[in-house]
């Protein structure tokens, strides 16, 4: 039964009811100066109305006073429309009854009390429409508001407005983001510049929003149309464009809107600078997506490579077409022709399993782009000459002789068929998003040894530069090294010929800053380079067997890729924050001066004025 009770109580309409009744009876004890049911006495005879008019015209008032009270929660729940009768209604009981007994408020002082409340109220009333009124219109025809932040948070330049107004497909913004305070933080920035948009064109853009951590079945279904999610970290913006669903979405990462802390930001504790390019990032993006154009990729031909186009078996041409349809543009590269205008560029480029050794030019223009920040993903082996070993040692790496096998983890018994599990690296974005209990296929592949590292005994270190880091991203078990002697019809294990077990056979290099960042702060790394030690894993033949060649090879080309397209360039929004850093006396100070000083003047302006009515 007191379930029942409780139930009914906690109901819209049952607590808006009693809200009402609440305030008509506190209304009326104001009005009428004593609580209803009991006789008010003071009230002079003279010309002034019977006790029962006078309580009569207070509850009357006091409805009509209730009644304009309900009208904004009705506004907000049911809508104007049934809202507009109640104001009318509790408007016109006030101003009548008011009106009829006007000419007794200097008779009754209960009569002048409730017309002079009832006049401020519906003055206040009224005011307060117009100003909702006059915001409203200003907010739907007074064009863009006005921006007085220091930093123009609420503006946008003027080649985001134009993007934004040429927009002629809906545009959907699913912000992508956790529930950390950090997170919190750059999602009301990125809230703040995407309303920004909204209010330019507001019949093309649509804003979602999206925990990543909590909503996992839209974070599938999302998964399934866009792979790069599986590489997300620290949240991000999807925006999708049309509703056709056949323009491949794009990612902005938050790491691309968003500088890391300044060095003076770490060294002083009361200065915070920060850097929001935000709206060159996502204004970029528009441009990309209303153009048609995505992130270009570019394999190298001209050294024996498979083809992108063949679908034979011995093709990439699944690679390219998954590449395709995830919304890169694919093309074909030759490092011996001139170099191309910088916006046609790609911005990887895959050089996969080649026969033919590249001559010194090219791996000098190779080299080059490498160094500018563009990226490079290479599936090399040790049976053909590459001649790339210049290229690879200059960021840490080198293929090692022999070829990788493992007796007990193989495909078909054949010890060369190398299974590795995809999460077997030491952790790593690329691996990390795949699924730990898949099997990556790496036939005929050769050892990786990272420079700075033993390798075969009594080998030294070789020198190498700091500033290029590789981290093992993909690596063999511990049953499994580099044989040398590939005649051998029963290999054993020969620690002096065959280097370390578990040889490592992919490698992700990114560049750190320099000078590198105290430890305990954010490294911001740029992906460099991505070395498979197997020519053969992006074959059409192994995909059907094992797509989780495929789905690695995928994110190893999103993390080069860094979410790094062409951008605008427009300048990112700078703000800063000083604090005040004072000892706690002069703090406590600050704060208690004020505060005592503006109770003492209330006090004494109370005085003052009791004292001049006493008088």
């Amino acid at each position: 039964m007191s379930e029942r009770v409780l139930s009914f109580l906690s109901r819209g309409d049952v607590l808006t009811a009693g809200s009402a009744l609440a305030a008509f009876l506190v209304l009326s004890w104001i009005l009428r100066g004593a609580a209803p049911g009991r006789s008010l006495a003071g009230e002079p005879e003279g010309d002034a109305p019977l006790a029962s008019r006078r309580d009569r015209m207070v509850f009357g008032v006091a409805l009509g006073l209730v009644l304009i009270l309900i009208v904004a929660g009705v506004a907000a729940t049911q809508g104007v429309p049934w809202a507009l009768p109640i104001f009318g209604m509790g408007f016109l009981m006030v101003v009548s009854l008011t009106r009829m007994n006007r000419r007794y408020r200097h008779e009754s002082p209960t009569l002048r009390r409730t017309i002079d409340v009832s006049d401020a109220f519906l003055d206040i009333s009224l005011l307060a429409g117009i100003l909702i009124v006059l915001n409203v219109l200003a907010f739907r025809y007074g064009g863009t508001p006005l921006d007085l932040t220091r930093e123009g948070t609420y503006s946008l330049t003027p080649e985001s407005v134009a993007r934004v107004r040429a927009l002629d497909r809906p545009v959907t913004f699913t912000i992508l983001s956790g529930a950390s305070p950090i997170a919190e933080q750059h999602k009301s920035r990125v809230v703040q510049l995407l309303d920004a948009y909204k209010s330019i064109n507001p019949e093309k853009i649509r804003i979602a929003s999206l925990n990543p951590y909590e909503d996992l079945s839209r974070i599938e279904d999302l998964a399934r149309r866009v792979p790069e999610l599986g590489l997300l970290r620290g949240g991000g913006v999807l925006i999708e464009y049309g509703e056709d669903k056949e323009t491949a979405p794009i990612i902005v990462r938050t790491q691309e809107m968003f500088d890391e802390p300044s060095r003076r930001q770490r060294r002083v504790a009361d200065y915070f600078e920060s850097n929001f390019k935000g709206e060159d990032a996502i204004t970029s993006a528009l441009d990309r997506l209303r153009r048609g154009k995505g992130v270009k990729i570019a394999f190298t031909v001209g050294h024996g490579e498979p083809k992108p186009d063949d679908m034979s078996g011995n093709g990439l041409g699944t690679w390219r077409t998954r590449l395709a349809r995830v919304g890169y543009e694919i093309s074909e590269i030759k490092l011996d022709q001139p170099a191309v205008a910088s916006e046609e560029e790609p911005a990887v480029v895959i050089v996969a399993g080649p026969r033919d050794p590249f001559r010194p030019e090219e791996v000098a223009r190779l080299r080059e782009r490498v160094d500018r920040g563009k990226p490079v993903l290479l599936l090399l082996g040790n049976e053909h000459p590459s001649g790339l070993d210049s290229l690879l040692k200059a960021y840490n790496v080198e293929i090692g002789p022999g070829i990788v096998i493992d007796p007990r983890s193989n495909y078909g018994g054949i010890v060369e068929n190398v299974l590795v599990p995809s999460q077997s690296g030491p952790g790593h974005p690329i691996s990390s998003a795949m699924s730990p209990d898949r099997s990556i296929l790496v036939p005929h592949s050769a050892p990786i040894r990272i420079l700075g590292t033993t390798g075969a005994p009594g080998r030294p270190p070789e020198p190498i530069d700091r500033t290029l880091v590789p981290t093992p991203i993909l690596q063999a078990g511990r049953n499994a090294w580099a044989e040398s002697d590939l005649k051998n019809p029963r290999p054993t294990y020969d620690p002096d010929a065959d280097g370390p077990r578990g040889p490592v056979l992919g490698v992700a290099i990114a560049k750190r800053p320099e000078p590198e960042p105290r430890p305990g702060s954010p490294i911001e790394e740029e992906p460099r380079l991505v070395l498979f030690s197997c020519p053969y894993m992006a074959l059409d033949s192994l995909q059907d067997q094992f797509p989780a060649n495929l789905d690695l090879l995928m994110n190893a080309a999103s993390w080069l890729r860094g979410g790094k397209g062409d951008t605008l360039g427009l300048s990112p929004r700078t703000h800063v924050a000083l604090t005040l850093m004072i000892d706690p006396q002069l703090r406590s100070r600050l704060i208690l001066v004020p505060t005592l000083t503006a109770a003492m003047v209330i006090i004494a302006v109370g005085l003052i004025v009791y004292t001049s009515r006493r008088e």
